[in-house]
């Protein structure tokens, strides 16, 4: 794997900083709190993690040389996070499998290749 020049991806570096913070902050201090005043939040403490997987992992695509279609990339995003959400239990055995987390995963991704794709037709450094 051969990474760009930090020169030409410096900003995509700090947008995925800031969400790996985010991912971080949600899982750790957000899901506390949640659980600890036992709040129905719809699953989003337990599925924000798989979320913000899949838009980091997408937007690591621009911090390398291209081999690979976008599209293609996606697709083995999604074959990643789902495979691994699929052996936990099994595999991990303080993880637990949550076809919410799957869901997630894929949103992630989804809307991480909206973005991406936005981001490859404004940016003149990525082709």
């Amino acid at each position: 794997m051969k990474f760009r020049s930090f020169a030409e991806t410096k900003y995509l570096w700090v947008i995925i900083a800031v969400l790996t913070i985010v991912a971080i902050i949600l899982k750790s201090v957000y899901r506390q709190y949640i659980y600890t005043h036992q709040i129905d939040d719809f699953g989003i403490a337990d599925s924000s993690p798989n979320f913000f997987a899949g838009i980091i992992i997408l937007l690591m695509y621009f911090t390398q040389v291209q081999k690979m279609s976008l599209i293609r990339h996606a697709l083995f995003v999604i074959i990643g996070l789902v495979g691994y959400e699929l052996i936990q239990g099994s595999v991990f055995k303080n993880n637990v499998f949550d076809y919410k987390d799957i869901f997630a995963s894929i949103l992630g991704v989804g809307i991480g290749y909206i973005c991406v794709l936005k981001f490859k037709r404004s940016s003149p450094i990525i082709h």
